[in-house]
């Protein structure tokens, strides 16, 4: 019966991986091999295929161990001791004939397979797997095969319990890390660490020596051999694998006693790229971790400041030399690793944060300062970028940025920054900076993300450089750009025929540019440095500065700048002299009249519609450094304010500028007045505001808003529909292959100039948003602007909620029954939204907008344009909501108005897109909330909260089923579509829905995270902020006014049922659709929420029960989650711990969703639960209990801890990235202490009742 088994299962395989066969034979096959690991002989069967007598081919050995496997994961748990026994010695026996020239898949397997035996046996018990390390000391001395397999080994299993959240490993967590360091250590170093030590724990080890001992002796010996043979370069490398996993929580004196720092270094020296990579990684892990002894400090961290550290090194830095045109991307991957270690030593220099150690004396700060500058200077951009951050840091920290190692460096740092601030997206030229580039990224939208972070970095670098050395750096600076001047005016004498003189990629434009963005970059310096420096020569260098400041501005604005791109950077600058030169009133009213110049730049006759649609980008952005202008001088200005009045009343008045500029310049006028001392600053409020807001009430707006047909005259559909009547226009009509005559021009002007004025929208929310930006809530300021601002918002509000309401009804087909079939036609188009998406739409973009080019001259015009314009009034009454949210109590205080406010922008649902949902939520709902004064929480939050929450949910919940109905979720099923219909439209748009029905899912999802507070925030890496020299702040975050707001807002949704009832199915529904970032957010929002909700209400506790304890298990249950799987495992955990302590619904439910599980299975379940003592220990119990009886899917345990693993350190390197200070630190262990909601009630008590 064996032998025939065995027979079956070798055909099956062959079969399976046959390529002839047809697919019905082949799934035939895999069926019976999947049915074959559910037998009770399958790991008997495993050991025979896998065996190495007789001969089988290396796939069918894989399947043998994969029985095993499976048998070990799914019911090694419920064996006896004596099959328990057996599958152990199977496994020893394999792993102990392994040979080198067995496939390293199959040595993998087996060293996985040892692993998840030693997970739940080794050491559990006294008649256990207790003799573990006997077994592997064996292994080490038989033969070279075997004693690689005991490093895979070990490499494997402390990954599961020490570096990845591994549930089995986590349930021994305690047992099994402290028999890992047992093992390890030479028991003289724990003997003398500890003073009791445990018998039981000490009698698993085998021998004094320990492992670490073994691991440096043989790394010794196969560096001195060079590792130039292949045995020695295996060895070097796996022995540097396994060190990359326990030298963050191996004893600090094991490190030093077996020389494995000198060992490691060495390593980093010779000759092999993978055995240096590695060495890398392992260094880098030993200089980020902690050592509590200034001894141990000294030998390991404290060494590698010494001079022969550094030299050391540098040498190593230097040897790694990248030839673009015999590129090696090893070497490369390499250096990017060496330079991310050298980088990350700089935490040490961090005097302000909590170090308990410091460096020794002889610290050669100056060759490592020396070393990292190297690395900045690299050609590549992104080995460049590495260290941009430390210098950063290391400007902003008093106590280091005077040291003169520091300050010798700091003309360099000047020189480079000046040198790096190029536009990199502009050069065309190959350089070896382009090359590498091109190496790095394989988008140029992330090229470009990239570069557009690197520019800030240098910019930055550059200002703070200035702000420590302003008189040196401002003079370096004017010898500097005499040369650029000179050159420019040279330039700009040759007779230029286009108005566009200057193109992205020529050599002038780049180096013009950067100039202004030095400058730019240099004056934010000097503004830092007035507030900062307080020193007694400060007015002796003020005095030399403000000649070389006014000669710069002098200089800039001589330029006659034709070019609009640079003409906008070159008003960017010049604005920037403002706070500097307040006192040169002459040199300043020649900056605003470039400024007011660069807003009026006028349109050439022949420009094209490109060029005329740039130079309103440029107009545009002139308009808010205009009032950029205004917040930084305001007093200066108001001194001029009745000309300025004149002025910008007389450039209104000649009929050049659009409705939108118009606006701008009056809020020009708005933010002086004031922000300035004037004292008739009601009076100029009321001048320029009331005559705007007075709009509303007109008589024509009033109707316009009053019905849905009165909207639509006032928007023109009247006049287009008696239009199409004249060119014959019906239903069936193709706009787009209809062209517009004379008359349709002119009704399309006379449209456009009438939309510009329809409703005064934008310029009420650019007045309010302008008029409070970046004011003290709490000042007199504010207070007297609020008093300006409530009388004249509560009476508009009315009409801003029935815009965004008739807006949302002209888009609600069920609106349109009545209207002629052309008009129902053409109102149909104008609502039709088009986006081009990177890698959705399948035009390119450049066909895209060639096919708006061509709309534009047809019929379909007049659709689009109105379209757009009832969009974008839309967003900008969605925005002007947005700013009246920050007016304290003004809108908060009105009755009714939450309620009130959601029918009106919610009320037609089907009149409103995903997209327009999307912002709908994020401009209006999220800062309705998030702006809400806690006095008003109770009038607005629960009569807003519950239609706003229930809602979203039903749409969400209507979206998403449909889309997976329809099959069209997940990322390779749409690929594989894609690969299979090509231009398929249909499938484009399908995508493209699905794409907007992720955005809205994850603003949700951030409201709902707006209503319970920040996610578990990671710790700070650096023990403290460090202080900023240059009076920037570093906000450290702790304990601030917004986390008690947010912890209060958790407790208020709490304490309302109202509110937390749809909160919990939002939240529930969001946390099991296909979205990955959604899911995570929510089960983490879950899991903060369930210790502060569980209890208070039954219909809550039901709710978990019955829905979230379901979806925790449909989410464990598809392989789609297992990025979230660890989090939907801590909630699954809590919900049946918590709640098992209290009635017996937790378990009927869990029997009801698992029929094949009986009383006594879920009876042994609870009381391994109450027997351990951490959440982490019963999330593992429970994951383990879930794999027995089969509720989750089948496959390699690790495979989801890793994912898991590698999502989480994914997101904690972006947060080091974003920190001050970038330092990869790996924790030893995640420690989680039990929730307090575990010790008040629980499983712990439900057992222990009868006693």
């Amino acid at each position: 019966m064996e032998t025939e088994a065995l027979e079956r299962i070798s055909e099956a395989l062959l079969t399976v991986h046959n390529p002839h066969v047809s697919n019905d034979s082949r799934r035939l096959a895999q069926e019976f091999l999947d049915a074959a690991k559910q037998e009770d002989e399958a790991p008997l069967w495993g050991y025979h295929l896998a065996i190495r007598e007789p001969p089988r081919a290396d796939q069918i050995r894989h399947f043998g161990l994969s029985l095993i496997d499976h048998s070990i994961r799914h019911n090694f748990s419920v064996y006896d001791q004596t099959r328990k026994l057996a599958v152990r010695n199977w496994v020893i026996e394999l792993t102990t004939q392994v040979r080198q020239t067995d496939a390293y898949y199959l040595r993998e397997k087996l060293a996985l397979l040892w692993v998840n035996v030693a997970k739940r046996s080794w050491g559990a018990q006294k008649d256990e797997w207790n003799d573990m390390d006997d077994a592997l000391v064996r292994m080490w001395d038989m033969t070279p095969a075997t004693r690689e397999m005991s490093l895979m080994i070990f490499r494997d299993l402390f990954e599961d319990v020490f570096m990845l959240d591994d549930p089995v490993a986590g349930k021994r967590s305690g047992v099994l890390s402290a028999q890992c360091i047992e093992v390890l250590t030479a028991a003289a170093i724990l003997d003398e660490a500890y003073d009791r030590r445990d018998e039981s724990i000490i009698s698993l080890r085998s021998g004094a020596d320990g492992w670490l001992v073994r691991w440096s002796m043989l790394l010794g010996q196969c560096l001195d051999q060079g590792a130039q043979d292949t045995e020695a370069e295996s060895f070097a490398v796996k022995v540097l694998q396994s060190l990359k996993t326990c030298l963050v929580w191996v004893h600090p004196r094991a490190i030093r006693e077996t020389d494995l720092l000198a060992r490691i270094s060495q390593a980093l020296t010779i000759q092999n790229v993978k055995v240096r990579t590695l060495a890398t990684d392992c260094l880098h892990i030993l200089f980020t971790r902690n050592f509590a002894n200034e001894e141990d400090f000294a030998a390991v961290i404290g060494v590698v400041f010494l001079a022969p550290g550094i030299r050391t090194l540098s040498e190593v830095y230097n040897s790694i030399q990248l030839d673009l045109d015999d590129f090696d991307e090893d070497s490369y991957i390499l250096l990017k690793k060496l330079v991310e270690m050298i980088v990350g030593l700089g935490e040490y220099l961090n005097v302000g944060g909590d170090k308990r150690s410091r460096l020794p004396p002889g610290t050669d700060l100056e060759g490592y300062l020396a070393l990292v500058f190297s690395t900045t200077m690299h050609e590549s951009l992104i080995i460049s970028g590495l260290s941009l951050q430390f210098w950063s840091s290391i400007l902003r920290v008093e106590e280091l940025a005077r040291l003169p190692e520091v300050s010798a460096l700091l003309p360099r740092l000047l020189e480079l920054a000046a040198e790096r601030i190029i536009k990199y997206e502009g050069v065309e030229e190959r350089t070896p900076s382009k090359r590498f580039l091109e190496l790095d990224f394989d988008s140029v939208p992330e090229m470009h993300s990239f570069l557009g972070n690197y520019k800030r970095f240098v910019e930055d670098i550059a200002r703070l450089v200035v702000c420590r050395i302003p008189v040196d750096a401002m003079i370096w600076l004017d010898m500097r750009l005499d040369k650029f001047f000179s050159s420019w005016h040279g330039w700009h004498s040759r007779e230029c025929k286009l108005f566009l003189c200057l193109w992205l990629g020529d050599a002038m434009f780049l180096v013009a540019y950067s100039q202004f963005s030095i400058v730019d970059a240099a004056l934010r310096g000097i503004s830092r440095w007035r507030v900062w420096y307080r020193e007694t020569d400060k007015e002796e260098k003020t005095a030399v500065l403000n000649p070389i400041i006014e000669r710069f501005c002098e200089r800039m604005i001589s330029m006659d700048v034709t070019d609009p791109v640079l003409l906008r950077k070159q008003i960017q600058t010049l604005v920037q002299f403002a706070p500097l030169m307040k006192h040169v009133s002459q040199t300043m009213f020649k900056v605003l009249e470039k400024v007011l110049y660069a807003c009026t730049f006028e349109y050439p006759a022949d420009a094209t519609d490109e060029d005329r649609e740039l130079i309103r980008e440029v107009r545009n952005n002139c308009d808010t450094e205009l009032n950029r202008l205004a917040y930084l001088m305001p007093e200066a200005l108001m001194e001029i304010y009745s000309d300025l009045e004149r002025i910008i009343n007389d450039i209104i008045s000649s009929d050049k500028l659009s409705d939108h500029e118009i606006v701008s310049f009056l809020s020009f006028l708005l933010v002086i007045s004031q922000r300035s001392n004037a004292p008739n600053k009601a009076e100029c409020f009321a001048k320029i505001v009331d005559p705007v807001l007075s709009c509303w009430t007109d008589e024509a707006t009033m109707k316009g808003l009053s019905q849905l047909e009165w909207f639509m005259e006032r928007v023109g559909i009247v006049e287009i529909a008696n239009y199409f009547r004249s060119r014959g226009v019906d239903a069936s009509t193709d706009l787009l292959a209809t062209s517009m005559d004379e008359a349709g021009r002119q009704l399309k002007m006379s449209l456009r100039n009438q939309w510009a004025a329809l409703f005064p929208i934008r310029a009420t929310r650019i007045f309010i948003q302008y008029s409070i930006e970046k004011i003290d809530h709490s000042s007199d300021e504010f207070a007297r602007l609020l008093e300006l601002w409530k009388p004249r918002v509560q009476p508009i509000l009315p009409h801003i909620l029935q815009l965004i309401a008739q807006i949302h009804a002209y888009c609600d087909p069920a609106n349109w029954g009545d209207l002629p079939a052309e008009v129902s036609s053409f109102v149909r188009d104008s609502c039709e939204e088009k986006f081009w998406h990177v890698g959705i739409s399948r035009q390119s973009r450049d066909e895209f907008v060639e096919e708006g080019v061509k709309a534009a001259m047809t019929l379909r015009d007049f659709a689009n344009s109105l379209g757009m314009m009832l969009r974008y009034t839309r967003e900008y009454a969605f925005l002007a909501l947005g700013s009246i949210t920050q007016l304290e109590s003004t809108m908060y205080e009105v009755p009714g108005i939450g309620r009130t406010m959601w029918a009106a922008i919610a009320g037609e649902p089907r009149g409103i897109s995903l997209h327009a949902w999307k912002h709908l939520v994020a401009l209006v709902v999220r800062p309705a909330v998030k702006n809400c004064p806690p006095a008003y929480w109770e009038t607005f939050l629960t009569d807003f909260l519950p239609g706003v929450l229930t809602q979203l949910d039903s749409l969400l919940e209507e979206r998403w089923t449909s889309l997976t109905n329809r099959g069209l979720v997940g990322g390779q099923q749409i690929q594989e579509e894609v690969d299979a219909a090509g231009e398929d439209d249909a499938l484009s748009d399908e995508m493209t829905e699905e794409y907007h029905l992720r955005q809205l899912s994850n603003v949700v999802d951030r409201l709902l995270i707006d209503l319970v507070g920040p996610l578990n925030s990671s710790k700070t890496l650096s023990g403290s902020v460090a202080a900023d020299s240059n009076g920037d702040s570093q906000k450290d975050g702790g304990g601030s006014p917004d986390k008690k707001k947010a912890a209060d807002s958790r407790t208020f949704v709490v304490s309302h049922p109202v509110i937390l009832g749809p909160f919990l199915s939002l939240c529930n529904h969001l946390f099991v659709v296909h979205d990955t970032r959604c899911s995570y957010s929510c089960a983490m929002i879950l899991r903060q929420m369930i210790p502060v909700m569980i209890g208070r209400y039954q219909e809550v506790d039901d709710f978990l029960c019955d829905v979230v304890l379901p979806s925790c298990l449909r989410v464990l249950g598809d392989a789609y989650f297992a990025d979230v799987a660890g989090e939907a495992s801590y909630v699954l955990t809590m919900i049946y711990t918590v709640l098992r302590g209290r009635y017996d619904r937790p378990l009927k439910k869990m029997m009801e969703l698992n029929p094949a599980i009986g009383a006594e299975e879920m009876m042994a379940l609870e009381r391994e639960l109450a027997g351990v003592k951490t959440l982490r220990q019963q999330r593992g119990v429970m994951i383990e209990f879930l794999a027995v009886i089969k509720a989750i899917p089948e496959g390699p345990e690790g495979e989801v801890a890793r994912r898991i693993a590698r999502v989480k350190r994914e997101r904690e390197s972006r947060q080091q990235q974003q920190s001050k200070w970038t330092v990869s630190r790996k924790e030893a262990e995640q420690v989680e202490a039990v929730d307090s909601v575990l010790a008040d009630g629980g499983l712990v008590d439900l057992f222990n009742e009868g006693q």
